[in-house]
């Protein structure tokens, strides 16, 4: 049975998707710019309150994945707060150009240790998607979040697959973006992947 990841914005969605079946959360803010990190006290709240796994998105802003000094310095503060409030793990995401920022994605994943860790779907403006795999696995990073390089998962379901095939053990692809209740099901057949990601997903 595949994993139901639920994205979810704030403190109230968190609570409903958990009642509707989801199997762990990406809790965020700002979902209208595709999700930045929520507060201290939505964190703090949301966990005390659910007892599924939560990630938590760390993104200082919306808009691009390539971020100044004082972008990173927020971003390392965030991922020590998560840490010591106890969830599960987070989501990030940086780039350099069309590919992933190794340098600084090492430097976070090393602060966020033991945390679980999801690349976010920045990987979809990465060029050479399979490469990107080989690389974030190599650096120990969990999961990958992925719309297949296209609008949504469904649209780029064929491509999601291959990555899936590819990744193997090593690293999970996750499918998102317009994964809903209804079409849930199917896209976890078609992709074969074992955890699938939406707001809409239960």
């Amino acid at each position: 049975m595949p994993l139901w990841e639920a994205c979810v914005e704030g403190y109230t969605q968190a609570i409903e998707r958990e009642k509707v079946g989801a199997d762990r959360l990406e809790l965020c803010a700002n979902l209208a710019q595709g999700g930045t990190t929520p507060s201290y006290g939505t964190i703090k709240t949301v966990l005390r309150d659910v007892s599924i796994p939560v990630m938590v998105m760390i993104r200082p802003r919306g808009g691009d994945f390539q971020f100044s000094h004082q972008e990173i310095d927020i971003m390392k503060d965030d991922i020590g707060v998560v840490k010591k409030l106890g969830a599960k793990g987070i989501a990030l995401g940086a780039l350099k150009g069309k590919e992933i920022n190794l340098d600084l994605t090492k430097e976070l994943a090393a602060i966020a240790t033991p945390l679980e860790i999801t690349f976010h779907m920045a990987f979809d403006e990465v060029k050479d998607k399979f490469r990107a795999i080989d690389q974030l696995a190599e650096l120990g990073i969990n999961r990958i979040l992925t719309r297949g390089g296209a609008p949504d998962a469904l649209a780029g379901k064929d491509l999601i697959r291959e990555l899936v095939d590819y990744a193997g053990q090593r690293i999970i692809i996750m499918p998102g973006k317009g994964i809903t209740k209804k079409n849930r099901e199917y896209i976890a057949r078609f992709t074969r992947a074992q955890e699938l990601h939406g707001t809409r997903i239960v």
